[in-house]
């Protein structure tokens, strides 16, 4: 299957080590928080800045234009998927690396030079991302490994960041098998060769993961480094974009499945969802039981069911 292919830098690119590309739909102050951050963080680098803003109706274009005049500006006509918004920057990118970075993310001192430092002293490194951290410090438990059939009944396979299984102080940096698209910054050479992001995983999920595997398929590493943290209000996007969250991400899984993998691993898989979703429902419909966890069940029940009706009902892939 293929995926776009990626574009050639302009005659700029040698003056140019990184480019950063932000997508944002209607999320005026998270984008302008986030791109504030960006201005600092980036501040010693030669850089560039892309926003891609998705057809917004509350004023966040005005507002970059006005506050971020340096910033990069690509307006949508009508919204698009995440893999398309950041393709629209990938083409037009002078840099030697490129970051993915959400809108819903603010940057944390020197996150990015750490990882543009990187970058330049491992050449075998593909891709770096930064640590995600919740607003209260606490790192996000973020998947580092690429999908097992057997991961949702039995999710330590996932090898999730921990705060108990964290490396020392010192440590520079964990490889790792993926990343979060929320804040992956990769090497531009490197997409000239693999190709953009797919954009069949459009409109959100999987297309990191995804974007993961074919790097290290093409004999690059990919690392995360402990010391750079970048705040994420995570969910902030998806919950205001995608209503139906739990199906479309278990849906995007199946794709990647068929991408990537054996159709029986799939069905494997598939099965595995099912079994662990059934059970999850059995203890929630207990707690439904109760007046003050009535609500917390409904909702968890609502994204079970999702999940059920993604294994069994008709895929959109």
């Amino acid at each position: 299957m293929n995926v776009p292919e990626a574009s050639h830098r302009n005659d700029d690119a040698a003056e140019v080590l990184l480019t950063v590309s932000i997508a944002t739909w209607n999320n005026r102050e998270m984008a302008g928080e986030c791109l504030r951050s960006v201005e600092k963080g980036a501040a010693t680098l030669r850089a560039e800045v892309f926003v891609v803003d998705n057809a917004s109706t509350d004023g966040t274009a005005e507002m970059i234009r006005t506050d971020f005049p340096s910033v990069r500006l690509i307006r949508n006509e009508r919204p698009l998927g995440f893999s398309a918004n950041h393709n629209q920057v990938l083409r037009r990118a002078a840099g030697r690396y490129v970051l993915l970075l959400n809108d819903d993310t603010v940057v944390i001192g020197d996150a990015l030079a750490r990882a543009v430092r990187f970058m330049e002293a491992h050449p075998d490194a593909g891709a770096v991302g930064c640590t995600l951290v919740r607003p209260d410090g606490a790192p996000e438990r973020v998947s580092q490994r690429l999908p097992h059939p057997l991961d949702p009944i039995c999710p330590r396979l996932r090898k999730r960041v921990d705060p108990a299984t964290e490396p020392p102080a010192g440590v520079e940096a964990v490889e790792v098998d993926r990343w979060s698209g929320a804040c992956l910054m990769v090497r531009r050479e490197v997409l000239d060769r693999i190709g953009l992001l797919d954009e069949q995983f459009d409109p959100a999920y999987g297309e990191d993961t995804d974007l993961c595997y074919r790097i290290r398929k093409a004999g690059r590493r990919i690392y995360r480094l402990p010391a750079a943290r970048v705040t994420h209000h995570r969910g902030r996007t998806a919950r205001r974009e995608f209503p139906d969250q739990a199906r479309r991400l278990q849906e995007a899984k199946f794709r990647w499945y068929r991408k990537h993998r054996s159709r029986a691993a799939l069905w494997l898989y598939k099965a595995s969802v099912a079994a662990a979703s059934l059970v999850q429902i059995a203890a929630c419909a207990a707690l439904y039981l109760s007046p003050r966890r009535r609500n917390d069940a409904r909702h968890r029940l609502r994204r079970l069911w999702s999940r059920i009706r993604a294994v069994f009902g008709r895929s959109r892939f």
